[in-house]
């Protein structure tokens, strides 16, 4: 397949965006990345052309490749009468946008070995496939380095440039030889005390929900706090290991100043991966019309233009996530 007409990849800025991009680039040879989150797409703050191949993100208006794995996002070409079957590239509700890439064009290029393992990892921990504790905090090489990113993310400098060297870690081996690398290393390091700080942290806002006498869902509310808080949402299992959930609510911070916004960001215990359920995160993000996700994990943002208002909206909205919880 010739894909010299594209010369830049549009993916997430997280472990799965990384991977897909590694992907792409081993096949196009292409060294040019933009990394970015769904809003950003979904606002048109993010700009596209028909040279970009897009990754793990909502389909914009304007792109030559489209790889996707989100239901929301599948709901939202179709509201604008798209036909996906006729968009190039391929949408597929698998584990990973890197499955989704990697099984496209399996047939028609040969990867090198350990791309397979890689894929299979980021399957793993995109559908955040543990069945206990002690699984997700066995330090595999995919956990270390999504470890890694969320460390790097909260730098003022350095991020884009962080994640463009780790995909072309990616790209040439495996995940264990990119956690070799000094700078991954130095971030997985970070991360580690970060963990033990979010602990701290997290300990005093984290509550259950009157409507949830069953301690269900803990909810770990930090909109309080004037300044960003560093902290990890899967903490709240380590505290509260009988939870079925965890509903991390923050307000959002733009160049380092609070503001009435609000952001929801929700995930499954591991818990769940060892029973019958028909929980969904993403689906309660998109009933709600504030994000979208996976079931296992999904987030949203709301708006608001005062204190008063955002106060209110975020119990109203705690109490309907809380409710659709018990309605799924």
């Amino acid at each position: 397949m010739d894909l010299s007409q594209y010369n830049r990849i549009v993916t997430h800025d997280d472990l799965d965006g990384a991977v897909s991009a590694a992907l792409v680039s081993r096949i196009a040879g292409i060294e040019n990345f933009y990394f970015t989150g769904p809003v950003s797409i979904q606002d048109g703050r993010t700009a596209t052309t028909e040279s970009d191949i897009v990754c793990d993100l909502p389909c914009p208006v304007r792109f030559g490749m489209w790889f996707d794995h989100h239901p929301g996002n599948l709901e939202d070409v179709r509201l604008r009468d798209l036909d996906p079957d006729d968009l190039s590239g391929k949408f597929s509700t698998e584990a990973s946008c890197a499955r989704v890439i990697f099984d496209y064009f399996r047939g028609q290029y040969d990867f090198p070995p350990f791309m397979a393992e890689t894929v299979a990892r980021t399957d793993r921990i995109d559908s955040f496939n543990y069945r206990t504790m002690e699984e997700w905090r066995e330090p595999l090489p995919e956990r270390l380095l999504a470890d890694s990113i969320f460390v790097a993310s909260t730098w003022q400098r350095g991020y884009h440039r962080f994640l463009s060297h780790l995909v072309l870690l990616l790209r040439n081996g495996s995940m264990e030889d990119a956690l070799d690398d000094h700078q991954i290393g130095s971030a997985v390091a970070e991360y580690r005390e970060r963990e033990r700080r979010s602990l701290v942290l997290v300990e005093p806002d984290a509550t259950f929900h009157q409507d949830d006498p069953g301690r269900e869902v803990v909810v770990v509310d930090l909109t309080r706090h004037n300044r960003r808080p560093d902290v990890i949402r899967n903490t709240a299992f380590i505290l509260h290991p009988e939870a079925l959930a965890a509903l991390l609510v923050t307000n959002q911070f733009r160049g380092g100043r609070k503001t009435n916004d609000l952001n929801f960001s929700m995930s499954l215990s591991f818990l769940m991966n060892a029973r019958e359920h028909s929980k969904d995160v993403g689906e309660i993000m998109r009933r709600l019309n504030m994000g979208d996700g996976h079931p296992g994990a999904g987030a949203g943002r709301i708006s608001c233009r005062s204190k008063e208002e955002m106060m209110r909206v975020k119990d109203q909205t705690i109490a309907e996530i809380i409710r659709m919880w018990k309605e799924f």
